[in-house]
């Protein structure tokens, strides 16, 4: 006979689950994208967006030169935040590139 369990939340078991399928990282990813504005601020925040890691470096979109000097600035402050928040990443560095203005449909 099977020992009874309560049931768990959703929450509580799916890091566990993406762990055993091997999406950890991607977990991890989808976390770091929805808690930029914790890890660089609001203000910086409001000026970038994380993108891809691709051999432990971030790539994150930046709106125009001034902003990317800015991020420059502090961007060993920043990845200090990710590598503390999201170690699973691995992030060793971040690389900015000015995100092409969208154009109007």
């Amino acid at each position: 006979m099977r020992p009874e369990t309560s049931p768990k939340r959703a929450g509580a078991i799916l890091p566990e689950v993406f762990k055993a399928m091997g999406l950890e990282s991607r977990m991890e990813a989808v976390r770091l994208r929805a808690e930029w504005v914790e890890v660089v601020g609001k203000v910086v925040a409001s000026r970038c967006r994380p993108g891809d890691i691709r051999e432990g470096t971030l790539f994150v979109m930046v709106e125009n030169n001034v902003w990317m000097q800015e991020i420059r600035f502090h961007q060993d402050r920043i990845l200090r935040r990710i590598r503390e928040r999201f170690p699973g990443l691995g992030v060793k560095g971040i690389r900015l590139f000015i995100e092409r203005e969208k154009s109007e449909g």
